[in-house]
């Protein structure tokens, strides 16, 4: 028996299975709306996608399509926890429960709420009469729930319409999987996959990079390509194997603000290829045609190509160029950084090449020729630091005949710095390299062994120098260079005779004077000399030899003696013989011109096979001498003064003629009443007056004496060359050298130095007064004054050379007579020699 305030069990499994419902027709409206929710995604996207590749014939972006399926989920997540979480574990009061029914079944007469209130304690239950209608109202309320059908409760249709929806979009789907898998392969490709891509097309298209040098292939890494600024870039087009090739397509591109559409149509073999012209600038490149488009760009990322920045040669010369630096230390390798095309450097010049660039390389190639065939020196430095080389012979067609590695050997610098910006590889410049480098490495090869450190290079071979860098660039063009080999040169010898002639005396003492140069130093200078026909050259050491290694000699016997002095008399030469006498020169040189010279060397014949010498000897001028009598000799130089007493009685002619020509000017000028008292103006007026004789006789005095003045001092110059001929063939005499030195040079050399030079400037005086309109008559009066003391002093050397002239008659009326005497002396000798071939007859 139930207490007066407990609800009945009819009326709680009425409410528990009101409850049970509620909760099943929430779970199945929440699934069926979820589901509708899914399939319009799906159908939304589907569509959206086809749409979108019928207009573009592109693939959704990733980011789009991810942010598709992220506000999928995120949409079907929201709409199951609300319409199924929250609504299915939501609590149910018991009261609402009732009042549910009530609303619904009116024949329950608020019967049911008031038992759930009583039950609940909400009604006031302590009168009997109230108690006793309670439990009558309780039986009532059980006696109906019982009869009530709690399906009218819910409205169905909008279970069904979510159910019929659900369904509906369910079998679309899976028809859709039925009739077009591909289509949901491509759908669930694109969108649950992100794959790119997942449009079948017919056509497809690859852009691909052609790369120089060597019309290289290059694949896009990852859109990305990096190319040299400057350099063409050429872009070829490919339809993969099994697509079907577009007629033509379209090439949009994007360099800085500029962009261009280009319609390209395949080559022969269904390539499409595009250059675009010295790039400069990044690009961006797209590509489309027949039902492909490329939706992310092709990227070309433009850098700088690997450039050779510096070439430095680290040398060690030759011992005997004496180029080397040498410290402390020992001998140190001087660097010569190359500046231009070329640089020289001496034969058998050990040098490191050192070559950098301006960014990080990966390969470095050197090239140069060899005869017929050239060599290469590949360079390798790989990502992990491990680094290679090797050297190969290849024919001219680019044919390797023979490859080798190259091993560091010990104490010898690495190929590569850390920082893969510069590498480096020992050479020996070697006129022979090109004959024996060929044998070397054949024989390395045929050892199983690398080539031995430093390579020979021949000289005056063009040098390319090739890179790769990082970004896998290739230098367009080799660097290119010539490493000339410089031949050690004979000394140059530049001589002259002093002050003698070809014909000298028996006694003669002969000098010579000049100077001796040599590229890199003068081991030994001295005389040769033959006789007459002799096939021998003869030496004789100099007084004053050079020092060792000297680069310039100048030949000097003492401080006041600059020359060097060859005595005849020693070789007792008779008349009419002939002495040739020359400077003979010999350099340091220890490499001849076809390499090294030293036992032992990769190119001798062998180890015990003897050095050549490779120094070598040049000779000066080569200057002929006869022997000739003192008395000839005397004779030939006074012939000489006779033309020179010619030359100097032309000078004393010409001076009278300008003294003659002085003293006429000077006449008009006073019969013009010229004197000190005129004013400037009247100067002035009688100098225009007579301006034309007085300003031609200025400039023909002014010519005439300095012309004059170069003729006496060489006129000077010839007598002093007399004097030292005389002495030099020892036929001089104290008299002889008393009236050179007293009567001639001296007063010529004083007319040189003080006559003429006065005469000049007093000369110029006189036109400057011309020129400046002032009187003329002191600098005129000077001049005719200094003139005339000139030709006074002229004509006294004059004198003194008729006297010489005089003597001279005199030895040659000597000298006949001695001729006359010694032809009749052969005379009486031949016809002795006739009776005495009689006799015997």
């Amino acid at each position: 028996m139930t207490t007066p305030n407990q609800l009945p069990a009819e009326a709680l499994s009425i409410l528990d299975q009101l409850k049970s419902r509620i909760r099943s027709y929430v779970f199945w409206e929440g699934l069926a709306l979820v589901v509708v929710v899914l399939g319009l995604l799906f159908w939304s996207s589907f569509a959206f996608d086809w749409a979108y590749f019928q207009l573009s014939h592109l693939e959704l972006p990733r980011w789009f399509r991810a942010a598709v399926l992220i506000a999928g989920i995120s949409l079907v997540t929201l709409g199951a926890c609300s319409w199924i979480g929250l609504r299915l574990f939501r609590g149910f009061r018991t009261r609402a429960l009732a009042l549910v029914l009530e609303r619904r079944f009116p024949e329950l007469d608020d019967r049911l709420i008031t038992a759930v209130e009583a039950s609940e304690g909400l009604l006031e239950t302590d009168s009997p009469v109230t108690a006793a209608m309670l439990q009558r109202t309780l039986k009532d309320v059980t006696s109906t729930a019982s009869r009530l059908d709690l399906g009218s409760v819910f409205d169905s249709r909008p279970l069904r319409r979510a159910i019929v929806g659900a369904v509906v979009l369910v079998a679309s789907i899976f028809g859709m999987m039925v009739v077009d898998s591909a289509a949901m392969e491509r759908w669930a490709a694109g969108y649950l996959g992100l794959k790119d891509g997942y449009w079948t097309r017919e056509t497809e298209l690859v852009m691909k990079v052609v790369v120089q040098p060597g019309d290289r292939i290059r694949d896009f890494v990852e859109g990305h390509y990096r190319h040299p600024k400057g350099g063409d870039l050429t872009v070829v087009v490919e339809v993969p194997e099994g697509k079907k090739p577009p007629r033509r397509i379209r090439l949009d591109s994007q360099m800085g603000r500029r962009t261009a559409q280009i319609w390209l149509t395949p080559s022969a073999d269904q390539v499409f290829r595009h250059t675009f012209i010295g790039l400069i600038e990044g690009a961006q490149l797209w590509v489309s045609g027949g039902d492909y488009r490329h939706s992310d760009p092709y990227v070309v990322d433009v850098v700088p190509p690997p450039e050779v920045t510096r070439v430095t040669l680290h040398s060690l010369f030759p011992e005997y160029t004496g180029l080397n630096t040498v410290s402390s230390a020992g001998v140190e390798r001087t660097s010569n950084e190359l500046n231009g095309s070329q640089i020289s450097l001496p034969l058998q010049t050990d040098f490191i090449l050192e070559i950098t660039a301006n960014k990080p390389l990966t390969q470095a190639r050197i090239e140069g020729d060899v005869g017929p065939n050239r060599w290469e020196i590949t360079l390798t430095h790989g990502a992990a630091g491990a680094s290679e080389a090797s050297i190969s012979m290849k024919s001219q067609d680019g044919k390797t005949q023979l490859q080798l590695p190259i091993v560091v050997g010990a104490g010898q610098p690495q190929f590569w710095s850390n920082d893969r910006l510069t590498f480096s590889m020992p050479f020996i410049l070697r006129a022979d390299a090109a004959a024996i480098l060929p044998g070397l490495l054949s024989a390395a090869s045929a050892a199983g062994t690398s080539p031995v450190l430093p390579l020979p290079m021949p000289p005056d071979s063009l040098v390319r120098i090739t890179l790769e860098d990082v970004d896998q660039i290739t230098s367009s063009t080799p660097a290119r260079f010539t490493i000339n080999g410089i031949v050690d040169q004979p000394p140059v010898i530049e001589s002259r005779l002093k002050g003698i002639g070809t014909s000298i005396t028996r006694k003669a003492r002969i000098p010579i004077a000049g100077t001796i140069t040599d590229d890199y130093g003068i081991a030994n200078a001295e005389f040769e000399f033959r006789v007459d026909d002799a096939q021998e050259w003869q030496k004789r050491s100099f007084a004053a030899p050079p020092l060792p290694d000297s680069r310039e000699f100048t030949l000097q016997r003492a401080e006041n003696e600059e020359f060097e002095r060859f005595d005849v008399l020693p070789l007792d030469l008779s008349t009419k013989q002939r002495l040739t006498l020359t400077v003979s020169a010999l350099d340091g040189c220890t490499v001849s011109d076809g390499g090294p010279l030293q036992p032992g060397d990769p190119s001798a014949m062998g180890d015990a096979a003897p050095a050549p010498s490779a120094a070598h000897r040049s000779q000066g001028i080569k200057f002929t001498f006869t022997i000739i009598p003192e008395e000839e000799l005397l004779s030939m130089l006074y012939g000489r003064e006779l033309n020179l007493r010619k030359r100097v009685e032309q000078i004393i002619s010409e001076c009278k003629g300008t003294l003659q020509e002085l003293r006429t000017q000077h006449e008009k000028l006073l019969h013009s009443g010229l004197n000190g008292s005129q004013s400037s103006e009247q100067i002035s007026q009688m100098i225009k007056a007579n301006s034309q004789g007085l300003n031609a006789a200025a400039d023909r005095s002014l010519h005439g004496v300095r012309k004059n003045a170069i003729e006496t001092v060489g006129v000077e110059s010839a007598f002093a060359d007399i004097r030292e001929e005389l002495i030099n063939n020892a036929a001089d005499t104290p008299a002889m050298l008393e009236r050179l030195d007293r009567r001639i040079l001296s007063p010529l050399n004083a007319i040189n130095v003080t006559n003429f030079p006065s005469l000049d400037s007093s000369l110029g005086l006189f036109r400057f007064a011309l020129d400046k309109s002032t009187n003329p008559a002191s600098s005129l009066e000077t001049s005719i004054n200094q003139l005339s003391t000139l030709i006074a002093r002229l004509e006294e050397v004059l004198g003194e050379m008729a006297e010489m002239a005089r003597f001279d008659a005199v030895l040659e009326e000597l000298k006949k007579t001695i001729n006359d005497e010694l032809k009749l002396l052969e005379e009486t000798k031949r016809k002795r020699k006739e009776r005495a071939i009689r006799a015997l007859e």
